[in-house]
């Protein structure tokens, strides 16, 4: 994307702000929404869907021997509700780092320059906002893909939210991500027959979508998806960054 493009829709995006009685609204999820509404015992008003932009990005590393290397320099970009980013460049080229410092996940040797905003605004990205999927499949194996997701809903889900509730939203996230044919399936290990790869991945894309996150950053996610999964994560989550 060009520089010059992407600067002016920073520069737009930060100078229309959100607020409600002064209180500014980061970009939240709906569930996020709700517990805000709690809280505040007010109505959300206005646009509350996630916009982040990047401007003059760079990000410094400090190898073994002391010395510093710049891995990504003066960056500039957007990513806009409702589109997919896809990540594209030969191997080293900086990807992994460029997603690791917008969604605040970079290495303790890192440092980080320049400007990242939310909706217009420097703001850590809030419960609900943002989810991460990792490269690698981190799951528990003795346990059913219902009892995976079924897990999650429980520790990350609002108490307050009834059982009810979360188990519908765990039934149609599994219906979302097509794993009805193995909801009953053992994840499985090196030992326990499971499901497959491709299976796997789903899986973790969803335990993350099961909070309706507004941005959504994905580690190599294509690695045995389809198409008809790419467009549910599209449908799930407004804004979604794909690093490929």
């Amino acid at each position: 994307m060009r520089n010059c493009e992407a600067t002016h829709v920073a520069m737009e995006i930060e100078a229309s702000k959100v607020t409600e009685n002064g209180t500014t609204l980061p970009g939240l999820s709906p569930l996020s929404e709700t517990i805000w509404r709690e809280k505040t015992d007010t109505e959300m008003i206005g646009d509350v869907s996630a916009r982040l932009t990047w401007k003059d990005l760079t990000v410094m590393v400090t190898l073994s021997n002391g010395e510093t290397q710049n891995v990504l320099e003066g960056l500039t970009g957007y990513a806009e509700p409702g589109t997919f980013t896809a990540l594209m460049g030969p191997s080293g080229s900086g990807k992994s780092t460029l997603l690791d410092a917008l969604s605040s996940r970079l290495a303790a040797n890192a440092f980080l320059s320049g400007t990242i905003l939310l909706n217009g605004r420097k703001a850590k990205l809030s419960f609900g906002t943002a989810a991460y999927v990792t490269q690698d499949d981190n799951l528990i194996g003795t346990l059913t893909v219902r009892e995976t997701i079924s897990y999650s809903a429980r520790l990350r889900l609002p108490d307050k939210m009834a059982w009810s509730d979360k188990r519908a939203l765990v039934e149609s996230t599994i219906v979302a991500m097509g794993l009805q044919d193995c909801a009953d399936t053992v994840i499985g290990n090196w030992h326990l027959r499971g499901i497959s790869g491709g299976e796997k991945r789903r899986v973790s894309i969803a335990l993350e979508i099961l909070m309706r996150p507004r941005l959504l950053f994905l580690d190599e996610p294509t690695s045995g998806l389809d198409r008809l999964v790419v467009m549910c994560i599209y449908f799930l989550c407004p804004c979604v960054c794909i690093l490929n």
